[in-house]
């Protein structure tokens, strides 16, 4: 199928283009990180933190941080496949973690509760694809 206008782009093409955002983001944070937005927007740029299943409040994940060009200034990926990480096993779910991600669901912690998102896939050792979901489950004990 051709397209009859240049310009023209079919609206599915949208969903599978790399989705990057640059973010204020907290020394803490580093690359690999799912992040949450913490606060409104400053110079533009989305103020994000660590995202953490065992706390409401920092839920849910928008991203993954790919890139820190500063302490306090980095990337995210939104959606669409990440190459940053390596040695992953293809065919599992990734999960919001306390400690990043995780292939499984986070377990109840001592809030008495645990924000389950799942926020990608892996689909080889070295690319994972990010959902762009904000769909999350709450596990109560």
């Amino acid at each position: 199928m051709t397209i009859a206008n240049p310009l023209t782009v079919f609206r599915g093409d949208y969903r599978y283009l790399r989705r990057k955002q640059e973010v204020a983001c907290l020394t803490s944070d580093s690359v690999g990180d799912p992040v949450y937005i913490r606060d409104t927007s400053i110079n533009g740029k989305w103020r994000v933190e660590k995202a953490n299943p065992e706390d409401e409040a920092k839920m849910p994940a928008i991203g993954i941080m790919i890139e820190k060009s500063t302490p306090t200034v980095g990337v995210i990926q939104v959606i669409g496949p990440c190459d940053i990480f390596s040695g992953m096993t293809p065919n599992t779910s990734l999960f919001v973690g306390v400690s990043g991600l995780v292939t499984t669901p986070p377990i109840i912690g001592g809030s008495g509760y645990s924000m389950v998102q799942k926020i990608g896939h892996v689909v080889a050792e070295d690319l994972i694809w990010i959902v762009g979901s904000l769909d999350m489950t709450k596990r109560q004990s």
